[in-house]
């Protein structure tokens, strides 16, 4: 009977959603549990020891030096009997920071400070590390202070180190004790969202499980509610998120990125969405002498090196390029399909060669670097 069937499907949705809800609850109030244990017992740090930017606020100089061990970890979920632990082998192509996370708060910055431009992103940010840093200074000392939401929105065209930025930043918050993992997972609309009803909040909620600790990067976060209304889960998403968001917010960033007029867009959807991305951050595009740096710092990580003619030619090549305004300019990643097309270049070039030198395997001339066209 297709009333019964329809019934007994909205009977199966709703228990679905009352599962979900009834993990998320108790999952919320074991990590609220545990946190006020671990803030009871935290030790203090050691003074000048290891990442803390403040060392111990009593003025006891302990010979101890604090590698972060002692930073307190996140707490270990607890197996519910009859509910399977999620299964993330099914979310979208992730993408994570590794071995980035133990890198020390002084080597973190020194990355940031080492970004060739992004002047105004590196004020914003450093201005942000040093209220996180007199934040946790007064929580050392027992003073009240009232909380504040590090959620962000990164505006910018491609290319202009949105992602590599929130890579830096969360090693950056585990540094400095607000992150226990400070692992990045970057995903898009095709990671969170589903084709069907009941799905995309189980995927998103897969996705969250596996950033906990950690930033949830979205790339194009946009893409998630440009087709509310017209039968699209997005939204679905959009309130999962949310909503997870708010109940781990101790433990958990989230920063959407995309282009900045759409992202604006993005923000106004949903009342809830701008209140929560609070923080926004907005990366300009590469000047043409910005980007002749990016090449030539491929170039020596690569062991090449350029001529000075060559280098005025890429110079030049990137001023006309960036006057055209062109749609399609992509910033680094157009420095990076340039410098791809240019040792290609060079390697017809040295095909002739029979023997070429090691100076003449390791330059790149004029010859290399004009005459390319990208899209």
């Amino acid at each position: 009977d297709p009333f019964i069937m329809r019934d007994l499907g909205a009977l199966v949705l709703a228990l679905r959603n009352f599962r979900m809800e009834y993990i998320t609850n108790w999952e919320a109030m074991v990590r609220e549990q545990k946190r006020r244990e671990e803030a009871a017992n935290r030790p203090p740090y050691s003074a000048g020891g290891g990442n803390s930017p403040w060392g111990n606020p009593n003025g006891n100089s302990g010979s101890a030096q604090n590698n972060g061990t002692n930073r307190p970890q996140a707490p270990q979920k607890p197996a519910m009997p009859g509910v399977p632990a999620a299964n993330n082998n099914n979310a979208a192509e992730q993408k994570s920071n590794g071995d980035q996370t133990d890198l020390t708060l002084e080597e973190q910055l020194q990355k940031l400070d080492e970004l060739t431009g992004l002047e105004a992103v590196k004020q914003d940010l450093n201005s942000l590390i040093n209220l996180i840093r007199v934040r946790k200074m007064r929580e050392e000392r027992g003073m009240p202070q009232a909380a504040i939401s590090l959620h962000m929105a990164f505006l910018g065209n491609p290319g202009t180190g949105k992602t590599t930025v929130a890579r830096i930043l969360a090693g950056i918050y585990k540094c400095l004790g607000v992150l226990s993992k400070g692992q990045l997972v970057e995903v898009d609309r095709s990671g969170l969202v589903s084709g069907y009803v009941g799905q995309t909040a189980i995927k998103t909620k897969e996705v969250i499980d596996s950033a906990m600790g950690g930033v949830l990067f979205i790339d194009e976060a946009y893409a998630l509610t440009s087709g509310t209304g017209k039968g699209d889960f997005g939204q679905e998403a959009v309130n999962t998120l949310l909503k997870e968001m708010e109940d781990h917010r101790d433990d958990f960033i989230v920063i959407v990125a995309g282009y900045s007029d759409l992202m604006e867009e993005f923000l106004d959807s949903n009342p809830g969405l701008r209140s929560r991305f609070n923080k926004i951050i907005t990366f300009e595009d590469y000047m043409p002498d910005e980007l002749l740096d990016i090449f030539k710092s491929i170039c020596t990580k690569s062991g090449m090196k350029v001529t000075e003619e060559a280098e005025k030619a890429v110079l030049d090549f990137f001023i006309e390029r960036c006057g055209l305004n062109l749609k399609t300019f992509a910033n680094a990643r157009d420095i990076r399909n340039f410098y791809e097309r240019a040792i290609t270049n060079q390697a017809n070039r040295l095909a002739a060669i029979e023997s070429p030198t090691n100076d003449q395997l390791t330059t790149l001339t004029i010859e290399d670097v004009t005459g390319i066209e990208l899209n």
